[in-house]
């Protein structure tokens, strides 16, 4: 178990205190090899016995333990290219180009290193069950959203999203039962979506929500939570590896639906829907 995306995979979920230890050890993983838990506590601003719970917290049985495998974590890591993601004002655009593909790389292993198979599997057969599947999203997260609607109509199965928010939330009136509403959502936080939440649950449809946020309101109205890494602050340059995340999280969800029919009606469909785009295209 890397001890890196290990700590993004919790983070949501931890304490103010033991948020100070992740943020530190997230940072600063090279000189965490090197130190006791005290020097870690003092450099966190928080106790030794702290680090040492926070440690269990995470799934190792101590210090030690740990600092050995964030050790091999770090020189796997040295023999690939160690590229810090962040991109900066010097940088070329070689180095630019292997920032986006480490980030894009580092992103895909921690989303499978934190969804649950279980989880993602049971949405998967709510959604082939579906009368009628409604997507929300708003700002990057409505891309996400927008992309699992268009897989999912090619694919033959009755789908709806709307840009605009408030027609989307006056069209679950129509939901029922037998619907499935997913919600993506990086935040967790956003009004609109956590609405539109609200409403799915009060017609009975089936809710499943793409998020980092494992707060009680989400888990509370929601029946599937497809969780995402927690990597990238809400305060940013641009939703990156957030999108990629939930992006992946979609495709996974779309893979599983579409996978036992996928050479036989699902095929047909697709291929009907190229002809009849075909005649749009110039020669």
């Amino acid at each position: 178990m890397e001890v890196l995306p290990q700590i993004r995979k919790v983070y949501s979920s931890l304490s103010k205190a033991n948020k100070k230890i992740a943020d530190y050890m997230l940072h600063f993983p090279e000189e965490v090899i090197k130190q006791t838990a005290s020097e870690i506590g003092e450099a966190s601003n928080v106790s030794p016995a702290s680090v040492v719970r926070f440690v269990k917290k995470i799934g190792y049985v101590g210090l030690d333990e740990m600092k050995v495998q964030l050790s091999t974590d770090q020189a796997i890591l040295a023999n690939e290219r160690q590229i810090d993601p962040i991109v900066s004002e010097n940088d070329s655009l070689d180095v630019l180009c292997g920032k986006v593909e480490t980030l894009i790389k580092d992103t895909a292993t921690d989303v499978f290193n934190t969804v649950d198979r279980d989880v993602l599997a049971k949405a998967i057969n709510h959604i082939k069950k579906a009368q009628n599947v409604f997507l929300f999203g708003i700002g990057a997260s409505s891309l996400i959203a927008y992309d699992l609607f268009h897989k999912f109509s090619r694919a033959g199965i009755r789908s709806s999203f709307i840009f605009d928010i408030h027609i989307g939330i006056e069209m679950l009136n129509y939901a029922t039962a037998d619907d499935v509403v997913i919600a993506v959502t990086y935040s967790g936080h956003t009004k609109e979506i956590l609405l539109a939440c609200e409403y799915a649950k009060k017609k009975g449809a089936h809710l499943i929500v793409i998020t980092r946020n494992q707060g009680p309101k989400i888990k509370n109205l929601a029946n599937e939570v497809l969780v995402v890494p927690s990597n990238e602050h809400l305060l940013r340059v641009g939703a990156i590896s957030s999108m990629y995340s939930s992006m992946i999280v979609g495709t996974a969800l779309y893979l599983g639906v579409i996978q036992e029919n996928i050479e036989e009606d699902i095929t047909e469909n697709m291929i009907i829907t190229k002809n009849w785009i075909n005649p749009l295209k110039e020669e």
